[in-house]
């Protein structure tokens, strides 16, 4: 060994025991610190958003990870209903950037505490308390607003950002194609405003959202139903209206949460939820795989992105739906999709995945927040599909094409040449439209792909061809409507998914049972030997630059030339 090589190897050594220092003492100390006491109140701070799995890579271990998981807040709810220590819950909500799907399920297990008969409030107390803030707040017994806070509760609004604008300033021309009418993902980049069939599913979609929001926070609130929507109307409010009107229980501030409970236990004894969440468990029994595949699907490894967003990989979820099959332990799998869909090849490469796992034991698909296009290829095998009502899903449909940047070039003084052995070798060159011949061979691939989806769709829910080719077509529903129409089973979030998977596997409902949850969350070492193998796939790219957009989309439909992917990026609050 050589003198470098022992610098190297003693520099090496010396990162890792600091490492191992800096992830190993605050750890020790956290959970080996004291036991939580008796008259406790466990402290649920919600906000920002709220993911499925914790995208572990090497900054969340240096510097902790504030990521909020949906089944630790609904596991620590869940205990705290029934821990005898506990004497009461509050729950403090910031703004919230996610979707309804996971404040659906939240917001139930909130109302499973309140029926326990312990006291339970929810603090506004933060500025941006809308809609979505103020439904899951109504998860409580009561709800406390800060004298100065205005409640930002009033009608709802779907908006989607149009990028052909820019795209024309840029001399950037978009070429795609797409099946069906709703398939609007490229929309965009194509066009400057809804097109009709854009705004008819997403009014349609708004509207059923809106309608559940309207019956479940009356009900939540013991207010009539058309007297709610007539208050909604007239949202925003002042602090003193919304007491007035019965939306808010008390106008408090924080150290008055305080004296509640002091004067409730004797005590103020609050419990943090990372604290509390340390003593959780996943249960015992029968052992039920809880298979996470969130994010946008990819052919090859699940990555995470340095910006921490989880990307699913077609052979990974594919890995580790195969790693349940083969479990003889394993009784059951509930794939959690929380996906819009992506590569259509990487898609499919799950599907049969899940399609020889029921072959084996029972496969029970639980939809999060968006389960659309690619998200529902990967479902629509399933022995039983569990949805949300607020979730996003179907967009059964394709798309390909990709961006003419050569406008952009000249604009900045760039130019390209090439040479091709032949005419169709510039397919997805990003120098020139596609020519007509072109043309032919894209939407051939499209309807094969779309022909293969809607055949899938047939043949996985048991309906005719022409039921699904009819409410096919590229459209996204919410859950509630997508159970009316056959394409999901039954309505409920992770807990009743895994109530039909005791059912199918033969378990009894009332028998509690193991979760093993997969991927399994990655520990330092696991982080340094991806690195040292250069396992790591690193997304550099400023996702907020038009220039990386565009070159985003460009080598992204060259390498996964067909998609299924969610019709459109879009925002409901």
């Amino acid at each position: 060994m050589t003198w470098g090589q022992r610098r190297t190897l003693v520099i090496l050594l010396v990162i890792a025991a600091v490492v191992l220092f800096i992830w190993i003492v605050p750890h020790w100390t956290f959970t080996s610190g004291e036991a939580i006491s008796s008259n406790s109140v466990l402290v649920l701070d919600l906000n920002g958003s709220i993911e499925e799995q914790r995208a572990t890579d090497l900054s969340s271990v240096f510097f902790g990870s504030p990521t909020l998981v949906l089944h630790e807040i609904n596991d620590a709810i869940d205990s705290a209903r029934t821990d005898s220590r506990i004497e009461g819950l509050v729950v403090r909500i910031g703004p919230l950037e996610t979707g309804w799907a996971k404040l659906e399920e939240i917001h139930s297990h909130l109302l499973a505490f309140h029926a326990s008969g312990k006291p339970s409030i929810c603090y506004l107390g933060y500025d941006g308390e809308e809609n979505a803030e103020y439904y899951v707040a109504t998860g409580c017994d009561q709800i406390w607003l800060t004298p100065s806070n205005p409640l930002d509760v009033r009608g709802m609004m779907a908006e989607a950002t149009f990028l052909r604008g820019t795209l024309d300033k840029l001399k950037v021309v978009p070429d795609f194609y797409h099946i069906a009418e709703f398939k609007t993902a490229t929309n965009q980049y194509t066009e400057k405003k809804f097109t009709p069939a854009h705004r008819e599913e997403v009014e349609s979609l708004l509207t059923s959202l809106y309608d559940r929001y309207l019956t479940e926070v009356s009900s939540a609130r013991h207010i009539d139903r058309s007297h709610f929507a007539d208050l909604v109307q007239k949202g925003p409010f002042l602090p003193e209206d919304a007491m007035q009107d019965k939306l808010v229980d008390r106008l408090a501030y924080w150290d008055e949460v305080q004296d509640f409970f002091r004067q409730k236990t004797g005590e103020w004894n609050p419990v943090g939820f990372a604290q509390y969440r340390q003593g959780l468990s996943d249960g015992s029994g029968p052992r039920i795989a809880i298979i996470y595949a969130s994010g946008e699907i990819v052919s090859g490894a699940s990555q995470i992105t340095p910006g921490g967003t989880v990307v699913m990989g077609g052979d990974s979820v594919a890995a580790e739906i195969r790693e349940a099959r083969t479990d003889s332990s394993i009784r059951a799998i509930v794939l959690r999709v929380d996906s819009p869909g992506g590569s259509a090849l990487a898609s499919e490469v799950i599907r049969r995945e899940v399609q020889l796992a029921r072959k084996k034991k029972p496969v029970v698909v639980s939809m999060s927040d968006v389960a659309a296009s690619g998200g529902y290829w990967i479902s629509m095998s399933a022995d039983k599909i569990i949805a949300d009502p607020g979730t996003i899903t179907a967009s059964i449909g394709v798309l390909s094409g990709k961006m003419n940047i050569s406008g952009l070039y000249k604009l900045l003084g760039l130019s390209t040449d090439y040479v091709s052995t032949s005419d169709n070798a510039t397919l997805y060159s990003s120098q020139q439209d596609f020519t007509p011949a072109q043309q032919l061979i894209v939407q051939r691939m499209l309807q094969n792909i779309y022909t293969s989806f809607t055949q899938g769709v047939a043949q996985g829910r048991g309906l005719p061809i022409a039921t699904v080719q009819k409410i096919a077509k590229g459209r996204v529903w919410s859950g509630e409507q997508a159970k009316g129409l056959g394409l999901v089973d039954d309505l409920g979030g992770t807990d009743r998914a895994v109530t039909v998977a005791k059912e199918l596997a033969h378990i009894p409902v009332n028998r509690s049972v193991e979760i093993v949850r997969l991927p399994k969350e990655k520990t330092l070492f696991d982080l340094f030997l991806e690195r040292s193998e250069g396992q790591v796939i690193s997304h550099g790219e400023d996702y907020s630059s038009i220039q990386s957009l565009v070159h985003r989309m460009s080598s992204m439909v060259e390498a996964e030339p067909v998609r299924a992917q969610m019709p459109y990026v879009l925002r409901i609050r």
